[in-house]
């Protein structure tokens, strides 16, 4: 007897199939999962580790150390740093969470992370740190006029005369 659209959905038919590519298909993606949250867990524990020995040497250096010359543009530096830095590495956690295989596209966010801990480290020592942070839209102007414009499309002449005149130009012998 030829099975019945009934039969096949029934749950004595359905039980008999074998798993093997559902299985196969839910390690592969359980692995890449796995994979993709301890990426993301081994960059919280570098931010925490990072931010966390920024922030002592900004509050050990800065505002017990030089603690005379504290004033509202100090603590408001403070807190820019802190927004920037917060806003970047939640910008990477989230690039690393939605990239497709080993693709790593957070690479400008990274690089304004630790440009800005550069200046937050800077600006312990000097007020001019803040000057660095044209670098970004030097770094984006450069970016800009380095990429290639792509090629002219070559415009070929016929080639058919020019083979016609070698052909001709030949020396002809006879047998």
């Amino acid at each position: 007897p030829l099975a019945t659209s009934a039969s096949l959905s029934h749950p004595a038919f359905l039980s008999a199939a074998p798993a093997f590519p559902t299985f196969l298909f839910a390690t592969m993606s359980g692995d890449a999962a796995k994979k993709k949250a301890r990426k993301v867990q081994d960059k919280k524990d570098f931010f925490l580790k990072l931010f966390g020995a920024v922030y002592v040497l900004d509050l050990l250096l800065r505002y017990v150390w030089g603690w005379s010359s504290i004033d509202t543009n100090t603590y408001l530096g403070t807190v820019w740093f802190t927004i920037v830095n917060v806003c970047c590495a939640l910008s990477i956690l989230n690039g690393i969470q939605t990239a497709h295989g080993d693709a790593k596209n957070y690479e400008n966010s990274e690089d304004l992370l630790y440009l800005n801990v550069f200046i937050q480290i800077l600006s312990i020592f000097t007020g001019w740190a803040k000057w660095f942070y044209l670098l970004v839209p030097a770094y984006l102007l450069y970016f800009q006029c380095s990429k290639k414009a792509p090629p002219a499309p070559v415009v070929q002449a016929d080639e058919a005369p020019k083979k016609k005149k070698k052909k001709s130009s030949r020396i002809k012998f006879r047998r």
